[in-house]
């Protein structure tokens, strides 16, 4: 049998690394590879791994975003260099890490190794983990974490094994700098083991305290920079608040949504957020602040509308399992765009794992990871569903359903008649939960990734792509703008961004560079106009502000006229 698991493993091993090699080789040569300054999350993580490398451990102030990923990738950095394909080597060995906790998981549960070898597969071919694998992103690297910590749980009595109990609250520890998730989770686990140690009998007092001691001590360096910058306590980062607000608030869906008119890129998004509470409440914050007051709206709602945020809450609840992976980041969507890889409908979605996750809560044994995948589900539910997030309890849910599938097979009869109880899951599951067509946003993101890369033309094709699909979408002609603009076609990009401007007054660029390209025109007397609109909205804009004084000056001289 040893030498059976041993060839599960090995099989599984080597599918994964061969497709996500594969995939690396393709990723390298896409427009997407390179990721763009300031554009999403993916670059900020880069940027602060370049940050360590150099010896900057410690941000200025306190953390925006988890501190583990970059600390990680910027000591590889250090010793590598600062090389793109050195993330994807650190994805490549997070993720055969992650196969071989799964099937360590799976045997724990009691899988059969071909049930298990099934669900690896399943995770090995699954589009979202290939593609986040070679990123600058952290999520690889919290689905390793995630799935080691629920392997060690699951062994981890808290009576009688002090070190153990020491050791899986370190794990957490540092798990939780990646992933704040594993703060529940890790108080689920003690809540359920001090139960049924109860039950028997025994007071876990000691266990559970060596166990919060040594889930704190990777966290207390954190908290204590945080505060000190902050002058308040902030355990791990100072978005947590506004990412609350997201996810509970009257126009919420569930999924994540703009809020307001904020530029959506991961840094911008956060600056526009500080500065609108701060404008809401007529005094400088400091980032601890701005994130408190968010909480606060996202709280209120609860108190305003309860019966609402209850409804909604359930909703998120059932858009956890739900098959379709809506992705904040949409690189899967883009590469498809552009690349054409995983267009295929073989490739496995979160569908198989959504219905081997229920199997494995109502068949398999073993209820500690069942606690840290509740617990972790939970965790995502209090704020908004995307797919990135929910990956990092995908091997969990895969190793679950392959304990269930072998416990359904002897003896059937009474199993049978408990698996009527799947008939509501696979329902939740496969429900067609209405959601807008982001078809334009992955043509968006597509055509602003290959401007990045120098491409005009193909971003241009793009964008008229998507604009075949949503004739009203602002920022589809504003990305038709740029690759016009870029191309020298100023009056087409003239057209265009007046587009913009009309369909979203409040865009952030839109009036920018319409008056960049009349100013290409030599009418620089409107683009100044264009942009003293555009400081009357937004007059914290201080490269509008700039470039308007140059035109008023340029205008008053005469030029253009």
């Amino acid at each position: 049998m040893k030498r059976f698991w041993f060839m599960v493993g090995a099989v599984a091993l080597i599918i994964a690394l061969a497709v996500r090699i594969g995939f690396v080789g393709v990723f390298a040569e896409s427009p997407l590879y390179e990721p763009l300054p300031g554009a999403h999350d993916r670059t900020i993580y880069h940027e602060a791994a370049r940050a360590v490398a150099d010896g900057n451990v410690w941000p200025d102030g306190s953390f925006e975003h988890m501190p583990l990923y970059p600390w990680v990738l910027g000591a590889i950095y250090r010793l590598f260099g600062d090389r793109l394909v050195m993330a994807a080597w650190l994805g490549l060995v997070c993720e055969a890490l992650t196969v071989l906790f799964l099937l360590l998981l799976a045997r724990r549960l009691g899988a059969h190794p071909l049930a298990a070898l099934f669900a690896a597969v399943l995770y090995a071919l699954y589009p979202l983990a290939i593609v986040y694998a070679p990123l600058t992103m952290p999520n690889t690297l919290n689905v390793m974490l995630v799935t080691a910590f629920a392997l060690v749980l699951y062994g981890t009595p808290l009576q009688g094994r002090p070190a153990r109990c020491v050791g899986a609250g370190l794990l957490g520890g540092v798990t939780a700098l990646g992933f704040a998730g594993t703060l529940l989770i890790a108080c689920g686990f003690l809540v359920w083991r001090g139960i049924r140690e109860t039950q028997r009998r025994r007071v876990p007092w000691q266990g559970a305290v060596l166990f919060i001691v040594g889930f704190a001590l990777p966290l207390m360096p954190v908290s204590i920079h945080n505060t000190r910058a902050e002058g308040a306590f902030v355990l791990l980062t100072t978005h947590g608040g506004f990412n609350f607000y997201m996810g509970n608030h009257e126009q919420a869906t569930g999924y994540p949504v703009r809020v307001r008119d904020f530029r959506m890129t991961a840094r911008a998004m956060l600056e526009d957020a500080h500065r609108a509470a701060e404008e809401e409440t007529g005094r400088s914050m400091s980032r601890a602040e701005s994130s408190a007051w968010w909480m606060e709206q996202g709280r209120r709602f609860w108190k305003e509308q309860p019966v609402i945020a209850a409804g909604l809450t359930l909703k998120k609840a059932a858009l956890f399992w739900s098959f379709r992976d809506i992705d904040d980041l949409r690189m899967r969507e883009q590469l498809q765009l552009i690349d054409r890889v995983f267009v295929s409908p073989l490739w496995p979605g979160f569908a198989w794992f959504g219905v081997l996750g229920l199997v494995g809560l109502l068949f398999a044994r073993g209820a500690v990871p069942k606690v840290v995948l509740l617990s972790g589900m939970i965790s995502l539910v209090l704020f908004f569903i995307t797919a990135r997030y929910r990956l990092t309890l995908v091997p969990l849910m895969a190793a679950l359903g392959a304990g269930g599938l072998t416990a359904l097979v002897p003896p059937v009869r009474w199993r049978l008649l408990r698996a009527v109880w799947l008939l509501p899951g696979i329902v939740m599951v496969a429900w067609p939960f209405e959601v807008r067509d982001l078809r334009p946003v992955d043509h968006y993101n597509a055509s602003v990734q290959v401007i990045g890369a120098g491409d005009a033309e193909r971003a241009l094709v793009l964008a008229q792509d998507g604009l075949r699909i949503d004739q009203y979408n602002a920022d589809l002609y504003h990305a038709q703008g740029h690759a016009l603009a870029e191309l020298d076609r100023y009056e087409e990009a003239v057209r265009s961004f007046r587009n913009t401007v009309a369909l979203n007054p409040a865009h952030a660029s839109g009036r920018y560079n319409l008056a960049l390209s009349l100013a290409r025109l030599e009418r620089v007397c409107e683009a100044a106009d264009v942009l003293e609109e555009w400081i009357a909205i937004a007059p914290h804009d201080s490269r509008a502000v700039g470039l308007h004084a140059d035109l008023r000056r340029l205008c008053r001289e005469g030029v253009g006229r």
